[in-house]
């Protein structure tokens, strides 16, 4: 099995200095070259995950009222005048940070496992900040450097933004395509430069997208970025709220959130990012392209693409992940038709189209830290010996250097669990946000439950799905 191109092979390099060479090269799958026979029959395992699911659904309707949301919180204030210092500390922390990203990636070393441009964004920050965010608090929305160098740059207009057109929220689901597949799918995820050009041009977007429109509209609904960061949030236990910092359940913050068509969208394709990554990996994904190079209908069009300059791979990649976002928004289509006919009607498919968004990420979060768990602890060492020379002229301001990636820090058994027990514990959670959903929406309980039959048969599809998946490059 070839690595995937794109920000893994950051892992993949990792894996293969830590083993004393020099270069990125292929390595097994998820970044181990042992293999781990589970204890039980993998078949167990799925049995087991989807019946933990279905239990999880009937437990929510025999102890959790519908219609009751949830407010068991606690605020705890902050004095406006250490909340600023801190909003200006972080703000000024992200902007430095940004600086680095810009510098380092131009005039530091070309290698994308020594560069802290590269490793920093997609080890640090696409995998291991987003994470925070989900888990911990969103601290990119009070201090989002990107917003805050906007701000300089633009003056108030005298007239004041103009509205933002109909179907803004495409464009946030437009940028995050554009991220995923540079992640996925193009070689300039591994060029520092590359890179560094990319959130330049970034910048100059934002920059001409607040001008036209102002900062509150942009970030608020078509920034990507911001988009996503403040989705990812309202799952977190804590949030920035005004006056202080809130304390609540975690998921707690999906009750309030409906993202509107676009946003289900974009919540829909954050799941169908990552699954085409683990599907990507997998002798599936592997037989079906070898079926597509050797059929003979096809083939005599990909020679002739190839010739014309065509990267046949990155060509199939790029129609892969589309296909499978596209396919991940007709099933969840699907799912929200079944459940406005399971309701009784009664509540218009667009509007359920839309409440049920929120009960999914959970799910998205849960796959993203199941499947990246292992690079963010292999890859995210890399940034040892970057921090102590960041410019490549041999410097150890650190005195990490020369400190290797240390493959033991986790290994294949941990990483199975640790994504058995994110994805029933994600989908456990997605099916309480469900439940609450229903309940705010159907006029009964009867219909409430009713609605939420399919919702049961899909997630327990998806649970045992995405765990298949995930034991593709283990037990196969």
């Amino acid at each position: 099995m070839t690595c995937a191109p794109g920000r893994r092979a950051t892992v993949r390099a990792a894996t293969v200095l830590a083993a004393g060479a020099l270069a990125p090269s292929p390595a097994a799958a998820h970044a181990f070259a042992e293999r781990y026979d589970l204890p039980l029959p993998l078949g167990f395992y799925l049995a087991g995950a989807a019946v933990a699911v279905a239990l999880s659904f009937l437990g929510s309707f025999a102890f959790l009222a519908p219609g009751r949301t949830w407010r068991l919180h606690r605020d705890l204030p902050v004095p406006r005048g250490i909340a600023r210092a801190a909003r200006a500390t972080l703000t000024g922390v992200a902007t430095a940070i940004l600086a680095m990203v810009l510098v380092i990636g131009l005039f530091g070393p070309d290698s994308p496992t020594r560069n802290f441009a590269t490793v920093f964004i997609w080890v640090v920050w696409w995998v291991g900040f987003a994470l925070f965010t989900a888990l911990v608090i969103d601290l990119w929305t009070p201090a989002n450097p990107v917003r805050a160098v906007i701000a300089g740059l633009v003056p108030r207009a005298a007239g004041g933004p103009r509205e933002l057109p109909v179907g803004a929220g495409a464009m946030a689901v437009t940028g995050l395509l554009a991220i995923s597949w540079l992640e996925l799918v193009s070689d300039w995820s591994e060029s520092p430069r590359a890179m560094a050009l990319i959130v330049v041009i970034y910048l100059g977007l934002t920059l001409a997208a607040v001008s036209r429109w102002g900062a509150e509209p942009w970030f608020g609904t078509a920034d990507p970025l911001a988009r996503l960061f403040s989705t990812l949030g309202a799952l977190a236990p804590l949030a920035v709220v005004p006056g202080g910092i809130r304390l609540r359940l975690p998921g707690s913050g999906l009750g309030g959130l409906d993202p509107g068509g676009w946003g289900a969208v974009f919540i829909v394709s954050l799941i169908a990012i990552v699954l085409f990554d683990g599907l990507s990996e997998t002798p599936l994904w592997a037989g079906l392209l070898d079926w597509v190079t050797r059929s003979p209908d096809l083939r005599p069009h990909l020679i002739a693409l190839r010739e014309a300059g065509v990267d046949i791979l990155k060509l199939l990649r790029s129609a892969g992940l589309m296909a499978t976002v596209g396919a991940a928004v007709a099933a969840y289509g699907a799912l929200c038709l079944a459940v406005w006919r399971a309701g009784g009607r009664t509540v218009p498919a667009g509007r359920i189209f839309s409440a049920f968004a929120a009960s999914l990420l959970p799910i998205a979060v849960a796959y993203h830290l199941a499947h990246y768990v292992s690079y963010l602890a292999l890859a995210g060492q890399l940034m040892l010996p970057i921090l102590s020379d960041p410019l490549g002229l041999g410097w150890d301001l650190l005195g990490t250097a020369t400190r290797r990636v240390q493959l033991g820090v986790i290994g294949a058994q941990d990483v199975w669990w640790i994504a058995a027990g994110a994805l029933v514990a994600g989908h456990g959670l997605s099916v309480v946000v469900a439940h609450a959903a229903a309940g705010r929406l159907f006029p009964d309980r009867r219909r409430a439950i009713l609605s939420q039959v399919p919702m049961m048969v899909f997630m327990v599809t998806l649970t045992a799905a995405s765990l298949w998946i995930l034991a593709q490059p283990i037990v196969a």
